[in-house]
């Protein structure tokens, strides 16, 4: 095969992967990236292959980016040889998945190399971006498109922002970011003719990022449309007629924005139930909400109410007041007064017959405050008026910051591999939140795969902002775009998404492209690197099979790819819930447990301690469950209702264990573990439980303390 078909076939693999990437949209939980995976492992290994039989040298190693990258890569695959990992799933999938990002730039270092070839990259993804946003608008309006994403397994999630199948609108806004930068480079460049089209996008991408309401990007977004219209101006490809029109469209937003957020409409209630959101609120303040109400019924009882519900900045929900009434037209009052922790109000409105309810008009304190805006979008509001630094999406990721520095003070060096947060910042949060994902890609690298990870990563940074100075007046676009993506995810989880991953190392090896590095003998370094791109083509055919072959039990998938937790479950679960016993069902629970220690932790502990207390022979199981709750940490420990059922499930193995010795240590877990939970399940403000609630489980755990004691000293007697 001769060297230019290689490379025109990976010219290619690079297109058709941009084009799938923007179809196959999904975080690192998405089964369809297996495919996206499958293909570029798979021809990246061809690639090298053919170019080592073509006696090609510095595939690999061209500069000293490469040198970077490919640490960095080595760092995925250290927790997994160590056996660091605290997911043996999340680290597999990782090093899966980072070394196809890895072959994905490797193609791109060596094929993109010419202006044309770069120039039909960004042109590609460009057009491409379009697929997610046209998908995105047919979500917030008609949806006819829902057979599509089914087929394709996309991302299905409502939201009131846009989210397209990215499923979160911030990502979504960051990629558009991206996108909307690289046109906004090409358009300066063009002709008259082609400036409208790469103008028509410019505009309904902005837009689309506005819907996103992603406020931190719409900033970054004006700040690079300024950029590049001073850069315009100084190379003089921007006309004076166009920077009017600017200048023109800008004011007569502003002047429509302000008129437009005083106007209002009554608020007419259709829906069982609606939520509106009051930020803003102080904390120790009286307040008064008067409603001007039109409601019509046909029925003589209460069909409507109104509730004012305080959520504090730990999720937890207060009802500082409610009022019920039927037919009615007037006003009616809710006086409530807040308390210390207060994040927002909730009005939630409840039409439980879907009878006619409006709500003309409302006032807080005297103060009109609007619920629907009459000629804009409650979104656009909320973009300019809802941002400060006590908003809850901004403290909720410095707790989420914090927990992660927990994480990695104990596992800094090497690191837990992938999924480490998902699995551990149970064990580090002071209140009870859910969050898959840290929020903050440098703390991610760094608790996932220790300090060579992070040195490496800062590195590539580096290294690229250096080259990237050097030729910013030809790449200045891709220099902008890559810079939103790295900025943003310094505080969101951009990079947990396939297309950002590979899209941002394509990008680094384009700004690196001319990066030289005299290398004498590399045939051993591209040699082993062959050899693992094999495994990782092995690897992803594995999962992408698995996927395909999937089915209730989990058998066939499991012995397929066994790293997949999901499989082990399914099967163990098919055989508990068909009553099957095989013998060696407990070996494939302990088999979990050792893989996945941190996932249905009490789901695989109670099916355990139920095939444990029918057996003879309980010793070596009832150990190995033993010393797992003794290393292991609860999932959750705010979680009141894991504390609860794991504390009745090591009752239930100590009162049926016909071993003394390991029915004491079992009792006295119980009793250790009471000691450091019984504050936490009783704080009601930091578990989303109601005050009533958390006194009847506290006194419902107490009782299995108690109960754990009495037994103790029954057993110590004798």
């Amino acid at each position: 095969m001769k060297k230019v078909t290689i490379d025109k076939i990976g010219y290619i693999v690079i297109i058709v992967t941009i084009i799938l990437l923007n179809i196959f949209i999904g975080s690192n939980i998405k089964d369809p990236i297996w495919i996206i995976q499958a293909i570029v492992s798979i021809f990246t290994l061809i690639y090298i292959i053919t170019k080592k039989i073509q006696k090609e040298k510095n595939i690999i190693i061209k500069g000293k980016i490469d040198i970077a990258v490919l640490i960095f890569m080595i760092s995925t695959i250290i927790p997994y040889i160590t056996k660091n990992y605290v997911s043996l799933e999340g680290t597999i999938n990782f090093i899966l998945k980072y070394w196809s990002v890895y072959g994905f730039y490797i193609l791109t270092r060596n094929i993109i190399t010419e202006e044309n070839k770069i120039n039909t990259i960004k042109n590609t993804l460009i057009i491409a971006s379009i697929i997610p946003i046209i998908i995105g608008y047919d979500k917030l309006t008609i949806n006819i498109l829902e057979p599509i994403l089914d087929y394709i397994n996309s991302v299905k999630i409502t939201d009131v922002r846009m989210i397209s199948t990215f499923g979160y609108a911030n990502t979504f806004a960051a990629y558009l970011g991206l996108t909307t930068s690289l046109a906004i480079g090409q358009f300066i460049k063009v002709d008259k003719k082609k400036k409208i089209l790469y103008g028509i996008y410019i505009i309904i991408s902005s837009i689309t990022i506005m819907l996103t309401q992603s406020k931190f990007v719409l900033a970054l977004l004006a700040f690079i449309i300024l950029l590049f219209i001073i850069k315009g101006i100084i190379d003089k490809k921007i006309s004076k007629k166009w920077i009017i029109a600017g200048i023109v469209a800008i004011v007569i937003f502003v002047i429509y924005f302000f008129i437009a957020k005083e106007i209002s409409k009554p608020l007419e209630i259709t829906e069982e139930e609606k939520t509106c959101v009051i930020r803003g609120i102080e904390s120790n303040t009286k307040y008064e909400f008067q409603f001007n109400i039109d409601a019509q019924t046909d029925k003589n009882y209460n069909t409507f109410e109104i509730s004012i519900v305080e959520i504090n900045r730990y999720f937890a929900e207060k009802t500082l007041g409610t009022i019920s009434f039927s037919q009615y037209t007037g006003t009616k009052t809710i006086n409530v007064e807040t308390n210390e922790q207060i994040d927002h109000i909730e009005i939630r409105i409840t039409n439980k017959l879907n009878q006619k309810l409006t709500i003309n008009e409302l006032q807080i304190n005297g103060e009109p405050y609007i619920l629907e805006y009459k000629i804009i979008p409650e979104e656009v509001v909320r973009i300019f008026t809802t941002f400060n630094f006590k908003n809850s999406s901004v403290w909720q990721r410095v707790d989420y910051w914090k927990d992660s520095l927990e994480i990695i003070k104990d596992r800094w060096l090497i690191g837990s591999g992938g999924n480490t947060w998902r699995m551990l910042y149970g064990q580090e949060q002071d209140y009870l939140y859910y969050a898959k994902e840290a929020h903050c890609y440098i703390l991610e690298v760094w608790m996932s795969f220790g300090l060579l990870g992070i040195i490496s990563y800062i590195f590539i940074i580096a290294i690229t902002i250096q080259n990237g100075i050097k030729e910013h007046k030809k790449i200045l676009s891709i220099l902008v775009g890559v810079a939103i993506i790295a900025i943003h995810s310094l505080m969101d989880f951009d990079m947990s998404y396939l297309i950002i991953e590979m899209v941002f190392y394509m990008f680094i090896a384009i700004i690196n492209k001319d990066d030289k590095l005299e290398i004498t003998n590399s045939k051993i370094l591209e040699t082993t690197i062959a050899v693992v791109f094999g495994i990782v083509v092995i690897g992803n055919i594995l999962g992408l099979v698995a996927q395909c072959v999937e089915d209730e039990t989990g058998t066939t998938s499991r012995k397929i790819a066994p790293w997949i937790a999901r499989y082990q479950y399914n099967q163990i679960m098919y055989l508990e819930n068909n009553q099957l016993q095989p013998e060696n069902k407990v070996e494939y629970i302990k088999q979990y447990i050792k893989n996945e220690p941190y996932q249905n932790q009490n789901t695989m502990y109670e099916i355990m301690v139920n095939q444990i207390i029918k057996d003879d022979n309980q010793t070596e199981n009832a150990k190995f469950l033993i010393d797992t709750w003794k290393n292991i940490s609860i999932e959750r420990p705010y979680d009141i209702r894991i504390l609860q059922y794991r504390g009745e499930i090591m009752l239930k193995l100590a009162e049926n264990l016909t071993d003394e010795e390991l029915s004491k240590q079992i009792l006295e877990l119980i009793i250790m573990e009471y000691s450091e939970n019984s504050e936490i399940i009783q704080d009601y403000r930091k578990n989303r439980e109601t005050e009533l609630v958390c006194r009847y489980k506290y006194k419902y755990y107490t009782d299995t303390y108690e109960k754990a004691i009495e037994l103790l000293n029954k057993k110590n007697e004798v």
